[in-house]
């Protein structure tokens, strides 16, 4: 009976074609499918990736039940999960620019307006949890093809993303300043004073003019004593501290934020419903911006099995994933909103509550978690924003990297592990250093003021005593945890009795009930320790890099002789190398509190150690501590500038160690893309080559094994090479292996004698 229905429906379409707009030839049909059936051929559909079989106008009269805003649970996840699968695999096929014509047309009758984008909008604000997961996945997946797949983009799109950021709603912050217009109106300060704060004074020279009276050193900026900690790198203490010299004796010039009372927990104008609604938008508007590098990675590069009664419709070039557009779109959207949005997250990353309690466990538990899942989701978008693969210049984003310092400045004991490790993934997106910055003639000056505001807070403000390191070492994370008494019911009082009290503390510092580890469990967060490590060394090589730029910039311009202008670069120098090894000993210090270490243990035997399990991670911390031992190297000195724990050739061996002194493993990174070591090698072998004697000296008994690795991961290059199977110019780097082999013959009878 359902055939012939469908039969008879189809013959009544086909005569009836030109009376009539399509919905009226629906209301005509006096037997129209019923929705069930529909439905087995959609999944049997589903099967071959194609829709054909199945009328555009049944489609949408079984899409219906989603506009009319029913209880119907079971039928609503049934078409949402149509929608997602429906665009998926859209989106899945233009990779090969051939597509099913009826998924394409689903597509665009769906996004030809809003109201299928909004009632999935509108499931996410009330409802079943999974409910509100699965719509935020259509809308995830529908929204990216109003660009990508269409000659034009459908208007659909923009509207439905002003609506969402419409929504977003923002704590308050009254009592905190406008960190780009103060960042406009506070001096610059050069590379050279920043970490030495006796020369602030000079730095901030122009400062006095900003507060008209002398008599009160702040009276010209009232809300200056409110910032949450400093904004945009330079706390409102150092400001201070550089008109009052005698100040700076106490701390020089920086306050560790203060932990906020229970009356600043209360300022917040969102509840625990508008975080968790918040945090669904800003989970749309990441996933809309990152769809790209997603469905890249996750798309099967197999092209998929063509059904005979399936419809292709080719596509040109120009209609395939549009990442860059879809980019574009987002940050023209959320410019106008981005200062108030970034404030808002710093607040929430500010007021997570310390270990005295305010609140009943169970409402402190879901309060903490709506927080920690917003900001989440919040620095999560962030890092899409400014990462490197968003394809887009520098310029196009450079608003997004302005703000960054600002959460840092928030980030306490009491903030979650989470948090941390959200906040902490965001900071070395922005500075990308083995990717992007480090191949830089001129870093820019985002990045740069970053790297500053971490010097400061690692070595004047104790930022690495603030990790908890050890809240966070199992699946969970350092989320509020209850227990099954308190969290029955919300009705029910919660437990304040000693036991439970000591029982959530110990939960909470990721202690087991015995008190006592594993054997073989790590007794940190390893992975937010790796973070840090990285993140310090990235500021250190950067800052060090803006130096040696500056310098050579300065020399070059100066009217004074060579002389003159090589000892002012020299002091310069000396007064950032003074203040990066004052960095190196807060790091040295940190790690020996954490590993069971010696204490005479070197420095980046500890940090290659810790970072050895992530390949990418632990290439990029050489090619940092490389960097920065190349940039404050003095050629009017005889003895290095760094200390001997930061020796780019003891690191070198310490890594082949890992890698088990084998070549094949070094080639594998040379010809993979997923780490920096092509130009970590280059520049390490050119440093080798510059003073070859100083290597041998390094090596010491190892440096026969070293001299053999690098000769054997020659003679692989050359084999590739006599094949044409090296996948791009190698013949830099192999030039300079060439010279390596040269030199190790050359010092073989010294050796023997």
């Amino acid at each position: 009976m359902a055939s012939t229905s469908a039969v008879s429906c189809s013959t009544k379409r086909e005569s009836e074609e030109n009376s009539g707009p399509p919905c009226k030839v629906l209301k005509c049909c006096p037997k129209v499918e019923d929705w069930d059936s529909v439905q087995l051929k959609v999944e049997e559909c589903m099967l071959k990736k194609c829709l054909c079989p199945i009328d555009l106008l049944d489609l949408d009269q079984h899409l219906k039940p989603l506009l009319t805003n029913k209880p119907e649970l079971e039928k609503n996840l049934l078409l949402i999960n149509l929608l997602d699968w429906t665009a998926k695999c859209y989106h899945d096929s233009l990779a090969s620019g051939l597509v099913c014509a009826s998924v394409q047309s689903l597509v665009n009758h769906v996004l030809q307006d809003v109201k299928y984008l909004q009632a999935l909008l509108n499931f996410t604000e009330v409802g079943d949890a999974y409910m509100k997961y699965c719509s935020c996945q259509a809308i995830s997946s529908l929204l990216p093809l109003s660009f990508c797949g269409q000659d034009i983009a459908l208007p659909a799109s923009e509207l439905f993303l002003k609506d969402v950021i419409g929504q977003m709603k923002f704590v308050n912050t009254q009592n905190i300043p406008s960190a780009l217009n103060l960042q406009a109106d506070l001096p610059s300060m050069s590379v050279a004073s920043l970490p030495d704060l006796p020369s602030m004074s000079s730095g901030l020279a122009n400062l006095p003019r900003l507060l008209p009276d002398s008599g009160s050193l702040l009276a010209g900026l009232p809300s200056l004593p409110s910032l949450p900690g400093g904004l945009c790198g330079i706390p409102p203490e150092m400001a201070t501290a550089a008109c009052l010299p005698d100040m700076m004796s106490s701390n020089h010039g920086y306050m560790t934020p203060p932990e906020p009372s229970s009356g600043e927990l209360e300022c917040h104008d969102l509840s625990c419903h508008d975080l968790d609604q918040q945090s669904w938008l800003l989970r749309i508007l990441h996933d809309f911006v990152s769809h790209g590098g997603k469905q890249k990675e996750d798309s099967n590069s197999a092209e998929r099995e063509i059904s005979e009664s399936c419809t292709i419709s080719e596509l040109e070039d120009e209609m395939l994933c549009q990442e860059t557009q879809v980019k574009c779109a987002t940050i023209k959207l959320l410019e106008p909103v981005w200062e108030k949005f970034t404030l808002s997250l710093a607040t929430i990353t500010a007021n997570f509550p310390s270990s005295t309690r305010t609140l009943p466990l169970h409402e402190e538990s879901t309060s903490n978690l709506a927080r920690v899942v917003y900001a989440i989701e919040g620095f999560s978008l962030w890092r899409a924003l400014i990462s490197v693969r968003a394809n887009l210049n520098f310029v196009e984003c450079r608003n997004f990297s302005a703000n960054l310092s600002v959460p840092v400045h928030q980030l306490k004991k009491s903030t979650p592990a989470l948090v941390w490790k959200q906040v902490l993934e965001t900071v070395s997106e922005c500075l990308c250093y083995g990717s992007t910055l480090g191949l830089q003639s001129i870093p820019p000056e985002e990045p740069c003021q970053l790297a500053h505001t971490l010097i400061r807070l690692v070595r004047f403000d104790g930022f690495l005593s603030r990790i908890p390191y050890n809240q966070s070492k199992g699946f969970g994370g350092s989320a509020a945890m209850t227990s099954p008494q308190s969290a029955m019911t919300s009705s029910q009082p919660a437990m304040t009795s000693p036991q439970s009290e000591d029982l959530t503390a110990r939960l909470q510092t990721g202690e087991e009930e015995g008190g006592e580890e594993e054997e073989g469990e790590e007794s940190y967060d390893k992975g937010l320790v790796q973070k840090i490590i990285l993140i310090v060394l990235k500021s250190v090589a950067l800052t060090t890099r803006e130096a040696r730029v500056d310098s050579s910039s300065g020399e070059s311009d100066s009217s004074l002789s060579s002389r003159e202008s090589a000892s002012s670069c020299n002091s310069d120098l000396v007064i950032i190398e003074r203040n990066m090894n004052g960095v190196y000993k807060q790091l040295d210090k940190f790690i020996k509190n954490i590993l069971p270490v010696l204490p005479d243990t070197c420095l980046q035997e500890n940090i290659l150690n810790l970072l050895q399990e992530q390949d990418d991670v632990l290439i990029e911390g050489l090619l940092c501590l490389l960097d920065t031992h190349i940039a404050l190297q003095n050629p009017n000195k005889d003895s290095p500038q760094v200390s001997p724990e930061t020796c780019p050739t003891l690191g070198f061996t310490k890594f082949l160690s890992i890698v088990g002194e084998d070549s094949s493993v070094l080639l594998d990174f040379l010809v993979s893309n997923e780490t920096c070591f092509l130009l970590y090698l280059l520049r390490y072998l050119k440093f080798v080559l510059k003073d070859w004697g100083r290597f041998v000296e390094a090596c010491g008994p190892s440096y026969e094994s070293t001299v053999g690795v690098i000769i054997q991961l020659k003679s692989s290059i050359q084999r590739l090479l006599t094949k044409d199977l090296f996948p791009y110019n190698i013949a830099p780097v192999y030039k300079l292996l060439e010279r390596i082999e040269l030199m190790a013959d050359q010092n073989k009878p010294q050796q023997d004698l």
